[in-house]
């Protein structure tokens, strides 16, 4: 993957997150261009399943390369890249839905160079004004207390299974941190606020791929830009 040029003389630089894309690549370029994204001076982050259900993963991988994006492993990523493993290796690939092939095929002329970028993909980018992650933490035993598949894939809290249920963010004590995370489409955006008016929390899968939005927050300008789908892909 090539590494970000550093930022651009005269300009600051932004750190803007982008919820799940999932192979929406036109939605992705047409939200870069509606936070006027200016490559070498911003910092560009994923909330992970960048890939997987939509229409053209490959698109998206080109995107990924073009802007040295950075992102946190999603659920759909550590199934894909476990499929990779598989096929790359010569054995044999589960697939339990016809989506999951069709990724593995759209990514085929790329696909050892998207195994070796999954393969270094973090669970979570911690730095003193967030953390990003892709699901969330535990909110019991916080982010040092959260678990692999925590990261992965919690959504409510305390767990049950499906996707209905108060969510673990409802249940989090805020600190200094802006948490930023994805995955949570059927909650859709979700922004939480301090007294002070200030965000602890933006929950930014808003469901492209299933025809709704693809939303971005510019950490710096506290401002989120959306877009519209431009159809239902899933």
């Amino acid at each position: 993957m090539p590494t970000p040029s550093p930022p651009t003389h005269g300009h600051i630089m932004r750190n803007i997150f982008i919820g799940d894309v999932h192979g929406c690549s036109v939605e992705f370029r047409n939200l870069l261009n509606a936070v006027s994204y200016r490559a070498g001076s911003d910092r560009l982050l994923l909330t992970g399943d960048a890939f997987a259900r939509g229409p053209d993963p490959l698109g998206v991988w080109e995107i990924l390369q073009e802007t040295g994006a950075e992102m946190v492993m999603g659920n759909h990523d550590a199934k894909l890249l476990e499929k990779l493993q598989c096929r790359l290796t010569g054995q044999p690939v589960l697939i339990n839905k016809p989506d999951q092939q069709d990724t593995l095929d759209r990514l085929g002329p790329v696909s050892e160079l998207v195994l070796e970028w999954l393969t270094r993909l973090p669970l979570y980018i911690l730095e003193e004004a967030f953390l990003l992650v892709h699901a969330g933490i535990n909110p019991a035993k916080g982010f040092e207390g959260t678990i692999r598949d925590e990261f992965l894939a919690i959504r409510t809290w305390p767990a049950v299974n499906g996707i209905t249920g108060p969510r673990w963010h409802d249940a989090l004590t805020p600190d200094h941190r802006t948490i930023i995370f994805g995955h949570d489409a059927p909650n859709g955006l979700v922004v939480k606020r301090r007294g002070d008016g200030s965000p602890y929390l933006m929950g930014l899968d808003s469901g492209c791929v299933y025809g709704g939005l693809l939303s971005a927050y510019i950490l710096e300008d506290d401002r989120i830009v959306q877009v519209k789908s431009k159809d239902v892909y899933f």
